[in-house]
């Protein structure tokens, strides 16, 4: 095997990563578990997040596949006002038909490190299910 096929793009490598994470964001995403009863619908760069309360968010998002664990930017365009404007940073993971998404709040600059351990309420760290398609 010639060494350059060895050898790849680092830029090119991110940007398969985030295509291949995009793709299976896009859809319907149902609450598993969590501390905040909510549903994500993800189309193309663009999310809703809905939860129970009422609280609808609507924004654009990015994706850094390439981190542990991987990161998701989301800024926010309309929604609760005082968050209006301003980015969340997010942690995620998917399995299978499984997302794990914790965002901080929105604007702090802030971002987990790591996944918080099931019984913590400090951070919002939810579980959806992919929606099946009938």
């Amino acid at each position: 095997m010639p060494m350059d096929t060895l050898l790849l793009d680092p830029d090119l490598v991110r940007e398969e990563a985030i295509q291949r994470d995009k793709e299976r964001l896009q859809g319907s995403w149902n609450f598993v578990s969590g501390i905040r009863e909510a549903q994500m619908l993800i189309v193309g760069d663009h999310f809703t997040v809905k939860f129970k309360n009422g609280d609808i968010y609507l924004g654009v998002y990015t994706l850094d596949p390439t981190t542990k664990p991987k990161m998701m930017d989301m800024t926010i365009q309309e929604g609760p006002k005082k968050h209006r404007g301003k980015t969340s940073l997010a942690i995620y993971e998917l399995d299978g038909d499984y997302l794990i998404w914790c965002p901080a709040e929105p604007g702090t600059g802030n971002r987990l490190n790591a996944f918080p351990p099931d019984d913590d309420t400090r951070h919002l760290c939810l579980v959806f299910r992919r929606e099946k398609k009938s």
